[in-house]
């Protein structure tokens, strides 16, 4: 059984960055996960992207409607985090609910946590006056992709990268 609450940027700061962090990493682009992880997470670490990740997350908080929580297991333990924003699409009476981010701690994959905490998005989602959820994932991840489509999700968009650096 987990626990939603709500997420303080500030206070839960360090494993924000951290679980941030590994979810940029598995959905990266290829180009970029040629490198060892830790090499990324210095290289992540001293460029802009992680200010810019809180404050775009604290930012979106001002829509009372986003989801923002931390997960904890029935022990108080963090095993993740969620993030969702909402986008009213005008003239189409229409609002999408976009999963920024569904990050689980390393020890806790593969144990249901990601079913779990995309079945809770998608009841408080509703629940906000979403019409539309939507979620994306690296190419190569594989796990994310299935969690995606046993609930029931559909691809409606395809990206194309080509590397130019070799």
């Amino acid at each position: 059984m987990l626990r939603y609450r709500p997420m303080d940027v500030k206070r839960d700061r360090q494993v924000l960055l951290v679980v941030h962090c590994q979810i940029n990493y598995a959905v990266e682009t290829p180009a970029f996960r040629n490198m060892p992880y830790e090499e990324y997470w210095e290289k992540w670490m001293r460029s802009p992207q992680p200010e810019e990740f809180l404050s775009r997350l604290e930012e979106s908080a001002k829509d009372k409607r986003t989801i923002a929580e931390i997960v904890e297991d029935e022990h108080g333990t963090i095993v993740g985090y969620l993030w969702v924003t909402f986008e009213d699409i005008e003239g189409y009476d229409t609002t999408i609910a976009y999963v920024m981010d569904i990050a689980v701690m390393v020890d806790f994959r593969g144990k249901g946590v990601g079913t779990e905490m995309l079945e809770h998005i998608e009841e408080v989602a509703r629940v906000r006056g979403a019409h539309l959820l939507r979620s994306d994932t690296g190419i190569e991840n594989e796990a994310s992709q299935k969690l995606h489509e046993k609930l029931g999700f559909k691809r409606y968009h395809v990206l194309y990268e080509k590397n130019l650096r070799e």
